[in-house]
This record gives C-alpha cells, structure tokens and sequence, in this order.
C-alpha cells in the first residue's frame, strides 16, 4: 500500500512538473535570455552611445569644480541635491552631472568640455533589452504575468528538488531522452541555488512592488498609499542637510575631498557625490560608494556607505559604514543584490551570464524532451509537428536573430533619425513575428533552427562590425576603452558560436538521432 502511495505520488509530481514547466518555459526562457543582456547592461549602455568614446581615468584627477560652475550657469538648473555621477559608475565613462528635476550633463573627464548626451529618443537599446527582461513593454500586466512565471518557475524548482531526491536519476540510457533528461537534470541541480535567490527577488519586484501600493492602503485603513510611507524611514533613510545661509563661500576641490574620502575609508569604491548648500556657508560633499569586500550588504538600493564631508573646510562630518544600518536593511540588500549586481565587476557579471545562460539552456533541453516523449507515438507514422515546438522554436531560437536585428539597427539608423527608436522597436517586433510564422510554415523545425541561428550569428557579427566602422577608429584605440571592446569581443564570440551551433547540428530527426545518441565506447 505504500509503496503504491509513494508510486502515484511521483507520477502526480513529475505530471505537475511537465504541466508547469511546459506552460512557463518559453517565458521563463524569454526573461533570462533578455537578463543576460541585463547582467551586461552597463557595458552595452557605454557600447551604444558614440559620445562615450573616451580612455579610463582617474577619479582623483579631474576637476569637477569647473563642469558643475558651467552647469550652474543655467540660472534653472536646481542649486541643491546636486548628483554627480563618477567615472566608471555602472560602466559609464563620462562624469555626469544631474538632478532629479533637470536635464542630465555629460562630460568628458580629459578636456572637462561637456559632451552630446544622447536621449533616450536617440539610443535605448541597453534599458529596451532590459525592459523585455521583465515584461515592462506590456506594462503592468507584462511585470505582473512575469511575476508570476517566477512565482511558477519557483514552483518548478522546488518540485525538481524533490523528484531528483526521491527518484534519484541513474542517467544511464543511451538515447535522445536520456541525454536530454541528464543534461536538464545536472545543469538546474548545479546551479539551483542562484537561480532559486534571483527568482524570488525577480517575483518580489514584479508582484510584491506593484501590489506593495494596495497592501499599504489596506494594512493603515488608507492612511498611507505606497510602502515608503511605512518602512521608508527604515530603508530609505536621509541624511539631515543642514539649513542653507545663503551666504557664498569658495567651495574646496572635490578631487581633493575625494582623497580624502579615501583616506578615511580606504575600502570604498566611490560611484558618485550629492552636493549639498553647493556654494553655501553650510555646503556638505556626499560621497557614496561601494565596498567590494562586502558584498550582498551595501552596493543597491537600501544601503550605500557614505562619507559626508563639509565642503568648505573638508572636515568630516559623518562616515558612514556598510554595517552601521539595521538588519531589515541588509535582508532587503540581499535579497536584491544578485538580481541588480551594483558594484561588481566584470569578471563576476560574466560568470553570472554565464550561469544564467546555462539555466536557459536547460530550459531548451527540457522541452525537448517533452516534445521527444511526444514524437515517439508517431515514430515511423506521420511527420511529427506539435504546435509547442513550433512556438518555443520561434520563442527561444527566433528571439536570437530578432535581438540581432537590434544591435545591427543601432549602427545602420543615423541618431538625428526621427522617432529612431521606435523604428528600431517596431523592426525587431516584427523580426520576431516573421520567426514565429516561419517556425509554423517550415515543416521540417531542424532546418528552421538553423536558419535561426546561422542568421543571428551572422547578425551580432556584422553589429560589431558596424560598430567599428561607425565609429572610424582602430582595434589599437579600442584597447584603451576596454569596456567598449569588452562588448564588441563578447558580440563577436556570441556570433561565431551561434554559427558553430548553426553547422554542426542535424539537419533532420534521423541525424538527430545519431545526433544526441550517448555512445558507448567499445574497449577491444
């Protein structure tokens, strides 16, 4: 009786499993294959913009005081809260100068002579890319749907877990199935752990902040409309500025309180500088960074370690420490950190594309093995042909060629084009589409695949081509941007590997077979 019990309790699982993975796959698949663009998005906002064109520098050595005297020559620019942004922050090679209220500035750190700061009339591929990862483009029931494909890919994992604890896998058979099974299996059992913490964070985001405004009314009987208003003073806790007495006082250097900064906390990496009364008796110099040393506690949104600084005199005023906040804090900053990465390097960003492309991967691999469970009953009988394929065929192979187009339109589209994003927007839609009617109408979906990738491969190939010729400058310049190059070296792997994948698999279900077969080798 038991033993029949635990029997259909496996079979119930692994039929749930099928069920919910089959329904959230192809949009599970969607999202992380637009979050990998996402993990490198500070590296393509630099990549797509032609102002950005310029050598590292060093924080230390720039003179700040002259670009915010020019900005403040705008008589209504905002003279208070004042943000500059550093060199190097989220991958941005330009000192910026903005406010909430007023238009953004771009300099160049070398000449200190403001450049053109493209609008996002002008280039928005990184943050389109980053829009399609969490479903913004359908607004708030794309961030919901895609809440709730986390909420089931979560289910997904947890239902894995125990099917691989209570089945134990052996992986021992020889066909497609086999191969298909064990390569599904060890990737999601390798890295279960990242994808499970980026997944709940990804379902808190595009569920629990967009009903957070509902729950706040009902919790405080509509007393307070959005969750700021109940743990803001917790998470989002301000500095007091001191009172402006508008009487003017020569301002120090900020290069030199940047040194300073680092004398007191050797460990940060600074990212950016809120000024303060600028101009004022009472300015303060805010220095805001990141210490690499802890990750997971500060870096994000909720916990950023700051030196505050009188602007007059350089005195320190406060200095405040990664693990001077309270513990909501910190489990807030946890829970977002793999999600965001602020602060990390490039290295650590690639490992988690990497990761996450491998999770992507093992989706592709999971339905297939659901559509070869199904191809066997018609085995020898009638062309198989599931309407499942065909859409996850045009969903996570047509997707390759139609974000392709993108990086492609970005160098072929002049940037004083009109309405230039959106044409770019409304090409790579319709790009996409023409995938899904050509995964339908080709009855061989082996054929269609490689058509996919082969043209995508040679797409992202010919973007980093354009690139560098839109650009009219050589490889040699190129290595003293290293960001930019960092780009153009990753498109044209990414290419080269898509055409790889393009000549080497089956044209057909027979080869296939020979294919994806586990070989036993034969000792004589």
């Amino acid at each position: 009786m038991k033993e029949t019990k635990a029997k259909l309790f496996k079979q119930r699982l692994f039929r749930m499993h099928i069920a919910i993975g089959i329904l959230f796959s192809s949009f599970m698949y969607i999202s992380i294959f637009f979050g990998v663009f996402t993990i490198l998005l500070p590296y393509i906002k630099t990549w797509e913009k032609p102002s950005r064109l310029i050598e590292k520098t060093d924080i230390k050595k720039i003179d700040y005081n002259s670009m915010i005297n020019k900005v403040l020559e705008n008589p209504d620019f905002p003279k208070d809260n004042i943000l500059i942004n550093l060199p190097g922050n989220m991958g941005d090679p330009a000192v910026t100068i903005t406010h909430r209220f007023a238009k953004e500035h771009a300099f160049n750190p070398h000449t200190n002579k403001e450049i053109n700061n493209e609008t996002k009339e002008e280039s928005n591929l990184a943050d389109f890319l980053n829009q399609l990862h969490y479903g913004w483009p359908l607004k708030t029931i794309g961030m919901i749907f895609l809440g709730f494909v986390a909420v089931g890919t979560l289910v997904l994992i947890i239902t894995g877990l125990i099917l691989i604890i209570i089945v134990k896998f052996k992986n021992k058979g020889q066909n497609q199935q086999a191969l298909f099974s064990k390569i599904h299996v060890k990737i999601f059992s390798w890295i279960f752990l990242p994808l499970t913490l980026i997944t709940i964070s990804g379902a808190v985001m595009n569920i629990g902040l967009i009903t957070a405004g509902p729950m706040s009314q009902i919790l405080t009987k509509g007393k307070a409309k959005s969750i700021d208003v109940l743990v803001g003073q917790v998470l989002f806790e301000q500095n007091k500025a001191p009172k402006r007495l508008n009487e003017k006082t020569p301002m120090k250097n900020i290069s030199e309180l940047l040194k300073k900064a680092e004398q007191i906390n050797p460990q940060l990496s600074f990212k950016q500088i809120k000024l303060i009364n600028w101009n004022d008796k009472n300015a303060q110099v805010e220095i805001i960074g990141y210490n690499p040393y802890k990750p997971f506690f500060n870096g994000g949104i909720f916990n950023k370690p700051t030196i505050i600084l009188s602007a007059v005199t350089g005195d320190l005023i406060k200095n405040q420490k990664v693990m001077d906040k309270q513990w909501p804090v910190f489990v807030a900053e946890g829970l977002f950190f793999l999600h965001f990465l602020f602060g990390i390097d490039i290295f650590s960003r690639v490992i988690m594309a990497l990761l996450m492309a491998l999770c992507a991967i093992a989706i592709g691999f999971g339905v297939m093995l659901f559509l070869e469970k199904k191809a066997k009953k018609f085995q020898n009988k009638i062309v198989f042909y599931h309407w499942i394929g065909k859409f996850s065929l045009a969903c996570m192979i047509g997707v390759i060629p139609a974000t392709g187009m993108l990086f492609v339109l970005q160098w072929i589209f002049p940037f004083d084009l009109q309405d230039r994003v959106l044409w770019q927007k409304g090409i790579f839609y319709n790009v996409w589409l023409f995938t899904l009617f050509w995964s339908f109408y080709k009855i061989n979906s082996y054929e269609a695949a490689k058509n996919f990738f082969f043209i995508g491969g040679f797409l992202f190939i010919l973007s980093v081509i354009l690139h560098i010729a839109f650009l009219n400058i050589t490889i040699s310049e190129l290595f003293n941007m290293t960001n930019i190059l960092a780009v153009d070296i990753g498109l044209f792997l990414f290419g080269a590997s898509l055409i790889y994948v393009a000549e080497k698999l089956p044209k057909n279900r027979n080869e296939a077979k020979q294919f994806w077969t586990l070989k036993k080798k034969v000792n004589k």
